[in-house]
């Protein structure tokens, strides 16, 4: 099963989803293998929910998400209540995909994602050992990446599995802790720095950069200076930055046109040296 897709050279990858189109819903995913979709940065991307079906479960609570709110905390009594897959069941559906696919689905990638943020799984180390081995043995050479928010790396398993991936793509939409709030809300007890030193403790990853107006403003000069500041701090291997491409929580807020986002990547990239893509 190659990497190689028809996908590649898409209208995704040219900012397509930045021109003001009608935004289209995300539901939950109902399955532990879905897709694949089309990632405006991933090409043709296979994702893989390791989160319970049905319900979003999030250590933030981001206006802008396409999953929509979080209504539960991230505590551990509260992810209790949930059936979470096992490392083997994820193994297994995956596995299946892969067989009953082969010749017919081609991808780019395969993303950890789903309903919510994946290292959230009791047993998240567990899972990504055992999604390595069935990609070893049944899509030789298609990377396996995360989106994470970054709230869990505080827990050294959570690191360590992180660290096995092949690319690790970490949210960081603000720089201060007033804009972090605003735009991340976060459900448990966590702030902008203790991301920034979470992010130490990673092999070279991406960062993503959701940019919203209305409700939630994160572009004003003065919050894209800081932001900056805080990319230079983190020191990232590449920075990814984007707007709105399906409908949010809130709906007051709204996309960002692609030449803005062309020039906060120009800004990044002046300042310090780190490459910077805008979607």
């Amino acid at each position: 099963m190659g990497g190689a897709s028809s996908f590649l050279v898409s209208p995704f990858r040219r900012g397509f989803y930045n021109s003001f189109m009608t935004l289209s819903t995300y539901p939950l995913v109902h399955d532990m293998v879905y897709g694949p979709f089309p990632s405006r940065r991933l090409g043709a991307s296979l994702g893989i929910n390791i989160l319970p079906f049905g319900v979003k479960l999030c250590s933030f609570n981001c206006n802008y998400c396409q999953c929509g709110w979080t209504y539960d905390l991230s505590d551990e009594a509260s992810l209790a209540k949930y059936r979470w897959p096992s490392a083997s069941e994820v193994a297994a559906a995956l596995e299946r995909w892969l067989r009953e696919a082969s010749g017919r689905a081609r991808f780019d990638a395969i993303t950890l994602a789903g309903n919510g943020e994946p290292t959230l799984h009791p047993d998240f180390l567990d899972v990504v050992n055992a999604l390595l081995d069935v990609r070893d043995r049944h899509a030789v050479g298609v990377p396996l990446h995360v989106l994470s928010n970054g709230a869990n790396l505080h827990r050294n398993e959570v690191v360590a599995a992180l660290n096995l991936l092949d690319e690790r793509h970490m949210k960081l939409d603000a720089g201060s802790e007033s804009m972090f709030l605003d735009m991340n809300s976060p459900t448990t007890d966590i702030g902008i720095w203790d991301i920034l030193q979470g992010f130490k403790r990673l092999k070279p990853f991406i960062i993503q950069t959701m940019f919203t107006r209305g409700r939630r403003d994160n572009t004003a000069p003065r919050d894209v200076d800081l932001w900056i500041e805080a990319v230079r701090k983190c020191a990232p291997k590449a920075v990814h930055v984007y707007s709105l491409a399906r409908a949010p929580a809130d709906a007051s807020i709204v996309g960002v046109p692609i030449e803005e986002l062309r020039e906060f990547a120009r800004l990044l990239t002046e300042r310090t040296g780190i490459a910077c893509e805008a979607f």
